[in-house]
């Protein structure tokens, strides 16, 4: 498995039209057959910081992901509502869900 956390900043006041902007690209996203999960968590003390936390079966299904109509619409309607650029930064998956439930 393959997991990636962005870091997206939002201007002020455009939290509600980033939500509505990211919505699309989440529900496309999690019909993708590559995507296991797929995540958006926003900072509790910055407001305007969101992180989208999203795991894939392996680095092709991300590549895959990376080429579709949803994600492209996503990144150009997001561009004018960020304070500057999306920061990512990938995971190697060391214990799955299923391991961890077995532990308590």
């Amino acid at each position: 498995m393959f997991a990636m956390l962005v870091e997206i900043n939002i201007k002020e006041g455009k939290e509600q039209e980033f939500l509505e902007v990211f919505a699309r690209n989440h529900i496309g996203t999690r019909q993708e057959p590559g995507n296991l999960r797929f995540d958006v968590l926003r900072d509790p003390e910055i407001k305007t910081r969101f992180y989208a936390y999203e795991v894939y079966v392996n680095e092709q299904a991300l590549e895959a992901h990376r080429q579709t109509a949803h994600y492209h619409r996503c990144v150009a309607e997001l561009e004018p509502l960020m304070t500057g650029a999306r920061s990512k930064k990938l995971f190697d998956w060391v214990m799955p869900e299923n391991l961890t439930n077995e532990c308590g």
